[in-house]
């Protein structure tokens, strides 16, 4: 699949590459549920650990924050 995006020729968005546009798209989709970690390392081309590494770079948890897991911790 490829995904076509138009973007402005301004200074905030000349300098973005497209390996960060696909990382970030796919750290979000992992985090709204879309994606499993281990769709999103195959289309990325990493490893677990690295996909773990980079989800704090977009302000993501590496842990899935629910209810049951906020649960989990809380009581550990």
């Amino acid at each position: 699949m490829k995904i076509f995006v138009d973007l402005p020729d301004t200074a905030t968005f000349v300098h973005l590459d497209q390996a960060y546009l696909k990382e970030a798209l796919l750290a979000t989709l992992y985090h709204a549920g879309k994606v499993s970690e281990k769709e999103a390392c195959l289309t990325l081309g990493i490893s677990r650990r690295a996909f773990e590494e980079l989800l704090p770079q977009f302000g993501f948890s590496i842990l899935v924050d629910t209810p049951e897991t906020i649960s989990i911790e809380l009581h550990a």
